[in-house]
């Protein structure tokens, strides 16, 4: 009787401790979606964070890497986090402007053919932090730190080659936003919402006579192959990428941790952000170095583009809900920095 209670005793104690153990021990598990390729600049930055995080909280997270779309696209990152399908994500600023609208803020013309420096300076200050607490107030996340850079958007045509005097009736591609597709059509082209892990297949099979990407992002999905031949230098938009974590799933981390993630990420993004830019110059040559050509418009040129688009500006922050104090802001900080309008 002695032994069945001592026996009873160790078990009751065993279990105890396995309870107590078990899920302190257990790794929790983080997902992340992107749906570019694992070759993609952000892709690789994001690797780096992994890496990071994993080097300052050893396994308390079970992190898994979602590539290529396959298990969000970056347009259903906003939902996937606020029904907790995903602890993260890093979509674009053109996916965000159906759940904040001021994420369209830099898909304004007044954004247009200005060089990144001058929008990144923007981007790092008061304003990008405004962004930052409108998508953590409506999207219920967690901004870890800066924006990741994609680098500047360019136009580029399929079969035939684009530029102003050719832009109007072409049917171009557009990643998402109200902007983008306000621009394409403001010139004169015919806007087609196409999401990017689609491109490829879309082009080979004539759907588009160009669209709007990177230098980058043409190489690392290997656009030529399905039959891009020009590109047409317009630098109509910086596209930069915000990182988002699950507010509910930040909450849950103990300080420690949650101070290990913000440490991580700013490793990360300062690498990828020098990786990015020089990105775009190694693969702006390898494409030409394959058969792309390449028309550059004059700075005069852009001016009168963006002049152009400016008379379609008040009537997008209001249809877009903008907040028009913060447009007026950029603005005059664009200004003020020698952007011409």
């Amino acid at each position: 009787m002695k032994l069945h209670k001592k026996l009873l005793a160790s078990a009751i104690t065993a279990m105890a401790a396995v309870m107590m153990v078990g899920p302190a021990s257990a790794a929790e598990k983080m997902r992340i979606a992107l749906d570019t390729n694992p070759t993609h600049v952000r892709n690789l930055g994001v690797e780096l964070f992994i890496e990071e995080l994993k080097k300052r909280t050893g396994n308390h997270f079970d992190i898994e890497l979602y590539p290529s779309g396959q298990l969000f696209r970056d347009r259903d990152i906003p939902r996937a986090l606020r029904q907790n399908s995903v602890e993260m994500g890093v979509p674009g600023t053109w996916q965000l402007d159906a759940s904040e609208p001021n994420a369209a803020l830099l898909s304004l013309p007044m954004f247009y053919g200005v060089e990144p420096s001058k929008v990144i300076g923007l981007m790092d200050g008061d304003l990008g932090q405004f962004l930052n607490k409108k998508f953590e107030e409506r999207l219920r996340v967690k901004i870890p730190g800066p924006w990741m850079l994609l680098g500047m958007q360019n136009t580029f045509g399929v079969s035939q080659p684009i530029d102003y005097q050719t832009y109007k009736g072409k049917k171009i591609r557009y990643p998402g936003g109200t902007g983008n597709a306000a621009r394409v059509n403001k010139l004169g082209g015919v806007g087609i919402l196409v999401p990017w892990p689609d491109v490829p297949l879309a082009m080979s099979q004539g759907v588009m006579d160009g669209l709007l990407t990177t230098y980058e992002s043409s190489r690392s999905s290997k656009l030529m192959d399905s039959g891009m031949k020009f590109g047409f230098e317009d630098n109509n938009q910086l596209n930069q990428y915000v990182p988002m974590i699950r507010q509910n799933f930040w909450d849950a981390q103990p300080a420690n941790i949650q101070k290990a993630i913000l440490e991580a990420w700013d490793v990360a993004v300062k690498w990828q952000r020098d990786k990015a830019l020089g990105a775009q110059e190694e693969a702006k040559k390898e494409l030409i170095a394959n058969g792309l050509q390449v028309i550059v418009p004059t700075t005069a040129q852009i001016d009168a583009a963006r002049a152009e688009l400016m008379t379609i500006q008040d009537g997008l922050i209001k249809d877009m809900k903008i907040d028009p104090d913060v447009a007026q802001q950029a603005y005059n900080n664009l200004k003020a920095s020698g952007v011409k309008f």
